[in-house]
């Protein structure tokens, strides 16, 4: 005979209910009962069915980007991104951008309309209005994250503390005693340029101990850096110390100050900032203004599961991710 709860029930004198949750766990039940049911099913070799696990749909996420290039940033990004994606069973798909203007809201329109749930996207060229011309076409409330910082956002935004990491810079500097200060900023329609330059210079001016004496626009290349050191030698009230808004331009700076002759940091001092892994690796290593990408990588696919289920996330929330100095052998 198939023992099932109904003869559990009869040779325990409990209701086919009570013996029910008990086999089922429920701690709605007193201890003797519980014994006393347990004892009986199992002398009747009650075998309990198997609760199948429960499924949890994978989540497709398309990462929208533009600006790839050789480089660790992208690598460091990505790998941050897929990482914390794996561990929350999150597929995520990479869609490169080479013409943003041509391609970026058409792109994100077939997004929003065919197999993924949500866009994570790292488009720096990208203004205000350009943010609000993309929600004005997309569907209501298709969840979407930008890693792009910029003053007033449309879409939530998740990215490094920009400002920060340029004021923690000067500090460094501060700490170490340095007199003069000079800047390889980014480009200045960059939010995150502007952000990195006024944190520095914001640092400077507060605690007036070290003068600001020298600014050069780059744009994030290795080759703006060299075109820096050029600059650099020209001045004739040189810093002593030199934060680039970058690690590539610090790379191009550091690079030609030693075909030069100058020694780094006994002749200038100098900070950069990602602090991607190669920083290890150059002679000098190069100091500079740590960011997290795993964190950064967690903290997005958190955000973008909680639009997806339609969890309360502000259009406008900003969220900045905190950055620390990583001390190397330039400064």
């Amino acid at each position: 005979m198939k023992v099932n709860l109904k003869v559990i029930a009869e040779k325990s004198g409990f209701s086919i209910s009570t013996v029910s949750r008990v086999v089922n766990g429920s701690d709605k039940i007193s201890s003797g009962t519980v014994d006393k049911v347990l004892k009986i099913a199992n002398e009747l070799g009650y075998k309990p069915k198997k609760k199948s696990a429960k499924t949890v749909k994978t989540k497709n996420i398309a990462l929208v980007a533009t600006g790839f290039h050789k480089g660790e940033f992208y690598s460091s990004y990505f790998h941050g991104l897929n990482k914390a994606a794996l561990q929350k069973n999150v597929r995520l798909y990479l869609a490169s951008v080479l013409d943003y203007k041509k391609e970026i809201r058409q792109l994100l329109k077939n997004l929003s309309t065919g197999e993924f749930d949500g866009v994570i996207f790292l488009v720096h060229e990208l203004s205000r209005p350009d943010y609000e011309k993309i929600a004005s076409e997309l569907p209501a409330g298709f969840p979407i994250i930008s890693n792009c910082l910029i003053e007033n956002p449309v879409f939530p935004t998740i990215t490094f503390d920009s400002y920060s990491g340029g004021y923690l810079a000067a500090q460094h500097f501060r700490e170490q005693n340095y007199k003069r200060a000079g800047i390889i900023s980014g480009p200045s329609e960059r939010s995150e340029s502007r952000f990195r330059k006024n944190g520095f210079i914001d640092n400077l001016v507060q605690f007036n101990t070290i003068d600001y004496v020298w600014n050069c626009e780059g744009d994030f290349t290795f080759q703006s850096g060299e075109k820096a050191f050029y600059d650099f030698l020209k001045l004739e009230n040189k810093p002593d110390a030199v934060f680039a808004s970058n690690d590539e331009m610090a790379y191009g700076f550091l690079q030609t100050a030693k075909v030069h002759g100058y020694n780094i940091p006994g002749d200038v001092a100098l900070i950069s900032y990602d602090d991607v892994p190669k920083n290890q690796f150059t002679q000098p290593q190069i100091s500079s203004v740590k960011t997290d990408y795993d964190k950064l990588g967690s903290v997005t696919i958190k955000a973008i599961l909680e639009q997806i289920q339609k969890t309360d996330l502000d259009s406008n929330l900003m969220s900045l991710v905190p950055v620390t100095i990583s001390k190397k052998e330039t400064t």
